[in-house]
């Protein structure tokens, strides 16, 4: 059954479609055990539409929904739908089953327990991982998709806002445990039929574990599909570019990492895309990984990014969606804090207290929120520039084919500056973000005059007006003022 959901293609972008129109998701994921409990779950979703979210990163566990074998309960999904309803926030929904980081923790204690029916990786030496699941396992698989099945048929009777917009098949999948792969007698016997010492003989074992995990991906996101169209997609353990990274070791092997990548691009039919998690400090590190996940038939959806000063989520936001076109940007987690991230979760909801990193995330998120359509539909032209703020930097200077934005950074002690440029036709031009002042030129630098200039918000296509700017006259230009986070519209004079 088809959705209203749908991945289509524009300007060289694909972007996810809900109703008709483009949806940019701006998204925190919650923590791993967060999403148990109802109450919780509601209490960051009103915390998640005041830091400007329009959707919210869900984790839907495998041992909650059928805690008996054959017998299921979608209690909590019910209460997920109803929640996200009433916030008007879209769901990523989240698939803790057979994997969570290479692991099965997250599976049915009746599922954990059997290690005889349900297939376990072996180890070179013949040893068991007790709690890493073998891809080829087709019990496992049957299991895995019978509860992802009554998933989505849930979801096609209850769903009727199309609340769910995106599903995570499982979650950082890969074998991990100190082998390089499964060596049970199945896998055993694939590895030699399928000649993978001889198609990949610089990393054969990598390679057979790609195919075994995005076959079993595959299948899981093909029947989903035939119950409830909406897009699917994997999200990957980043090993780094580093020799010291062994797979099956350091990270997960047969995740899509960049080393496999190429089979992923080529054999992924029901899995429309995969996506990294992004854990690396500095802007080079953030914008390597998104070139590399930004392939043709790929879009760059960022499923995890670190929080933190240090992480610089509210600033890669904006090179997400400005430099690559992305779908959506979701960080992890808005309710668990790290001392290596942050000194304090970024919403302690029990307390009602916000990390500054929240308002820092609130200052990126609302201005692309609040004109959402409009940046989805210039994304990937000439039409739309973006600016970040990087150390030692005090202003940039935009330029269109016969006007130029010329914007200059507010003192860093009152933080970084970003925002995007849109030229909506020759005289108008929307420009959004913080912790900025701006003017126009012409191309041979002069200044130009304003028409007008207004504060205010897109709804969809429309820009409803809320307040005027004021416009000073300097040295230099008219200049606007835009150190509060929102959205302008400048008309230039005739």
């Amino acid at each position: 059954m088809s959705s209203n959901i749908e991945l289509r293609n524009i300007n060289g972008k694909q972007l996810i479609y809900v109703e008709g129109d483009p949806f940019l998701i701006l998204s925190f994921q919650l923590d791993c055990d967060s999403c148990y409990d109802a109450g919780t779950i509601d209490r960051m979703m009103k915390n998640a539409v005041k830091m400007g979210c329009t959707g919210i990163s869900l984790l839907l566990y495998w041992r909650l929904i059928e805690p008996e074998e054959g017998k299921y309960d979608m209690t909590i999904l019910k209460s997920m739908l109803d929640s996200a309803a009433a916030y008007g926030l879209k769901i990523v929904l989240v698939w803790f089953g057979s994997y969570k980081n290479a692991c099965m923790h997250y599976a049915p204690d009746w599922v954990i327990r059997d290690r005889t029916r349900f297939a376990r990786v072996i180890k070179e030496d013949g040893s068991i991982a007790p709690f890493v699941a073998c891809p080829n396992g087709k019990e496992l698989l049957e299991k895995d998709i019978a509860a992802v099945s009554q998933v989505f048929l849930f979801l096609k009777s209850e769903d009727t806002q199309n609340t769910v917009i995106l599903f995570q098949v499982n979650n950082e999948t890969g074998i991990i445990g100190n082998t390089d792969r499964c060596h049970c007698k199945v896998c055993e016997n694939l590895f030699i039929e399928g000649g993978y010492r001889e198609k990949y003989p610089d990393n054969a074992a990598e390679a057979f574990m790609a195919e075994s995990i995005l076959s079993y991906q595959e299948a899981i996101a093909k029947k989903a599909k035939e119950i409830y169209d909406i897009p699917c997609y994997m999200n990957c353990w980043l090993a780094q570019h580093s020799p010291d990274s062994i797979p099956g070791y350091t990270y997960p092997c047969g995740g899509p990492v960049y080393r496999v990548l190429d089979i992923y691009r080529d054999k992924k039919k029901y899995v429309d895309f995969v996506s990294p998690d992004i854990y690396t400090p500095g802007y080079r590190d953030f914008l390597r990984i998104a070139e590399e996940y930004c392939f043709e038939g790929n879009p760059l959806y960022v499923a995890e990014h670190a929080l933190g000063k240090s992480s610089r989520a509210y600033k890669n936001v904006y090179y997400a969606f400005g430099e690559f076109g992305a779908l959506g940007f979701d960080p992890w987690a808005i309710d668990c804090a790290y001392p290596d991230m942050m000194e304090s979760p970024l919403c302690d909801c029990f307390h009602e207290r916000w990390s500054d990193e929240a308002y820092d995330m609130l200052e990126s998120f609302v201005p692309i929120r609040d004109c959402m359509i409009p940046v989805a539909e210039n994304m990937g032209t000439e039409r739309l520039q973006y600016w970040v703020q990087e150390e030692g930097e005090t202003s940039v200077t935009l330029l269109f084919e016969d006007v130029a934005v010329k914007v200059d950074y507010c003192k860093p002690e009152f933080g970084a500056s970003r925002g995007i440029v849109i030229r909506m036709d020759d005289k108008e031009f929307i420009v959004l973000g913080c912790k900025s002042t701006f003017c126009f030129l012409d191309r041979n630098g002069e200044k130009l005059r304003l028409k007008d200039s207004w504060r205010g918000t897109y709804k969809k296509r429309k820009f409803i007006r809320e307040r005027r700017n004021t416009i000073s006259w300097n040295d230099d230009a008219f200049t606007v003022m835009l150190k509060e986070c929102g959205v302008t519209l400048n008309i230039l004079d005739e």
